[in-house]
């Protein structure tokens, strides 16, 4: 049976989020509001769920490695605060960007978003391929789905929803179907309908059409 993994899915939503971003950036015209206001409606979402996604790393999918190999993870929780930091920087520089705009600051801000960006996949990427196979090694699947319980119910709404709006679209179509099966079979009926929502906002018609149909032929309870 194929073992959770608790970066993978998530992390094609960060990759999309990012490359988005960054292009819609090298192409803003900051003399223009709305074109400044476009640009922070895309990236202050995802930059609460960067955010977001390292606190839950740090508070509980790296510590359930910690009783058998602690050091394996201090690379990564390095990183972490190299990132925060850069993270930082880029929400301070765009928010006195929207405040007086600035073509020259603008570019600025694009550029180090984008090295922001050559920093983190090589990160994502050892985080796939180094940790999680670790943490499989090293911990059962009640540990991992304890994880996962501890950082889905710290999840806000809206950073739920910023995620899915990412996940959805860049999943392939069993993946996502696999999800939203799951999220039938033990979600309340209403988060079910919200996540339909959100499909109906982010994918192609027949895509979003799909899992309508997926979530229709679910048994009941």
């Amino acid at each position: 049976m194929e073992r959770d993994d608790l970066f993978t899915h998530i992390h094609k939503a960060l990759r999309r989020g990012l490359f988005e971003v960054t292009m819609q950036a090298g192409a803003t015209d900051w003399t223009d509001a709305a074109d400044v206001e476009q640009l922070a409606a895309r990236w202050r979402p995802l930059l609460a769920l960067l955010q977001s996604h390292t606190e839950h790393e740090e508070r509980h999918i790296l510590r359930i490695l910690d009783p058998y190999e602690h050091q394996a993870t201090e690379a990564i929780a390095e990183q972490h605060v190299d990132q925060e930091e850069l993270l930082q920087h880029l929400a301070e520089g765009f928010d006195a960007l929207v405040v007086r705009p600035d073509p020259a600051a603008g570019l600025g801000f694009y550029r180090d978003l984008a090295r922001f960006v050559a920093a983190y996949l090589p990160h994502l990427h050892e985080e796939e391929t180094v940790v999680m196979p670790r943490i499989w090694a090293r911990c059962t699947d009640e540990e991992i789905a304890a994880a996962r319980a501890a950082f889905m119910a710290e999840m806000t709404p809206q950073i739920q929803a910023i995620s899915l709006e990412l996940m959805l679209p860049s999943l392939d179509r069993p993946t996502r179907a696999g999800l939203v099966r799951r999220m039938a079979d033990t979600a309340p009926p209403e988060v079910v309908e919200g996540v339909l929502a959100i499909g109906d906002r982010v994918l192609g018609a027949d895509d979003a059409a799909a899992l309508h149909a997926l979530v229709s032929a679910a048994p009941a309870g």
